[in-house]
């Protein structure tokens, strides 16, 4: 029986990062019947003990950054793991660094354990790989790629899946970059930017699979009634905004007003406006329902909707979409959501993954950089949106079928097997 382990999973919290999760199991299993597959992701196994059927083992990663702890357990975490790791760089025999496993905690050994035994270890797509020019940046990236690189000194095959990669402004950064995916055997990348950034670090042209974000082949089943929840008039229109903290004090001030302008101006036309929490994770604050309480602040207009719920799940996320007339989407992943569904999206870029994938889609004009937004210029774009409604949904109907099938190619796990 093939095993195969999944790695670099993140919270369910983040709906996006839930759909990708959702699809690779799914076509792992569509690739490799039979196999048994074990997650080593960043949800605590025993309050998430599994995922769409599949065991959550928890990680090396979770356990040594596990934020409810006081920050000296935590450094004793990461400085108890440091033996194997330096143990796992001198290539011993397996089952002397696997004997040395028992010594440590569960968690990190079932991991270990897993990666160790694996046919095949998987890294879950997103946009995660990257870094800032700091410490935490270098850390961060170092456990990010350590699975794999355990699994590469097991001999286990390694696949990256469908990822944005960069920037890597540290030296130390790109020599990790370049030492763990160049002995990967499949380095999928989802948009040009980041192909490009991985050759320019060093990795060979041929290693680099250009692949389609996972979640462009993401099918919900959810049969939730949206407009019954939010208390909407079945014929009303609805406009769909996700926001995100992500700039600083002044930058993020500036980028909220620019929203709440856009807010009262759809209101203005009217629309029913629903502020979406597309990511409520508590890993680092990570929670989108803080910026849209400071949106909402100060309108008052019962067409304003604000989900203040954190337990429906990706696919009742990609039903509510469905329902949306036109989406403003900061977070991508909304918007791949809401394209999917067939419904016009004007992107706001935080991250190059947007420009990279909304060219592809022939729809690089409807994006807007975060520190670009503004009041005086928000609204406009929104009529335009409103008024190329019907060019952009030809567009999508021309274009969206053939990358979807892309998003669905199984091959690279097939061959990876």
């Amino acid at each position: 029986m093939t095993r195969v382990l999944v790695v670099n999973a993140f919270e369910r919290g983040n709906r996006g990062d839930a759909a990708l999760l959702s699809v690779l199991l799914d076509q792992t299993r569509r690739a490799l019947p039979g196999a048994r597959i074990a997650i080593a992701g960043f949800e605590h196994p025993e309050r998430w003990p599994e995922f769409d059927g599949a065991p959550n083992l928890g990680s090396i990663r979770r356990y040594s950054g596990e934020e409810h702890i006081p920050r000296f357990r935590r450094i004793l975490r990461k400085l108890s793991l440091l033996p194997v790791v330096a143990l796992a760089a001198v290539r011993p025999p397996r089952r002397l660094l696997l004997a040395a496993a028992r010594l440590l905690p569960a968690e990190p050994r079932r991991e270990l354990q897993a990666l160790a035994t694996a046919d095949l270890v998987v890294s879950l797509g997103g946009g995660y790989l990257n870094g800032r020019a700091d410490f935490a940046s270098d850390l961060n990236i170092l456990f990010l790629l350590l699975p794999l690189w355990l699994a590469e000194r097991f001999g286990v095959r390694v696949v990256a899946g469908p990822q944005s990669y960069g920037p890597f402004p540290r030296r130390l950064q790109r020599v990790l970059v370049r030492h763990v995916l160049g002995r990967a055997d499949a380095v999928l990348v989802r948009e040009d930017i980041s192909r490009e950034r991985l050759t320019e670090i060093g990795l060979p042209p041929h290693l680099l699979t250009r692949g389609v974000d996972s979640a462009f082949a993401f099918e919900t089943r959810s049969d939730r009634d949206w407009r019954t929840t939010l208390g909407i008039p079945a014929d009303a229109r609805i406009a769909i905004i996700t926001a995100r903290q992500w700039l600083d004090e002044a930058g993020q001030r500036r980028y909220e007003h620019a929203l709440a302008t856009g807010v009262r101006h759809l209101l203005g036309r009217g629309y029913h406006v629903v502020l979406v929490p597309q990511v409520t994770c508590a890993f680092q604050g990570d929670d989108d329902r803080r910026t849209n309480t400071r949106l909402a602040a100060g309108i008052d207009d019962p067409r304003l909707r604000v989900l203040r719920d954190d337990t429906f799940d990706h696919r009742d996320a990609r039903a509510l979409y469905a329902e949306a007339d036109l989406v403003i989407g900061t977070r991508f992943h909304s918007v791949i959501f809401a394209l999917t569904a067939h419904v016009p999206c004007l992107a706001i870029e935080y991250d190059h993954k947007t420009t990279g994938i909304m060219r592809d889609l022939g729809l690089e004009r409807w994006v807007v950089g975060i520190d670009e937004v503004r009041a005086a210029t928000l609204p406009a774009l929104v009529d335009s949106l409103i008024e190329h409604r019907d060019g952009y949904l030809r567009q999508l109907r021309e274009v969206l079928p053939p990358y979807a099938r892309r998003a669905r190619d199984v091959s690279v796990l097939l061959d990876a097997a």
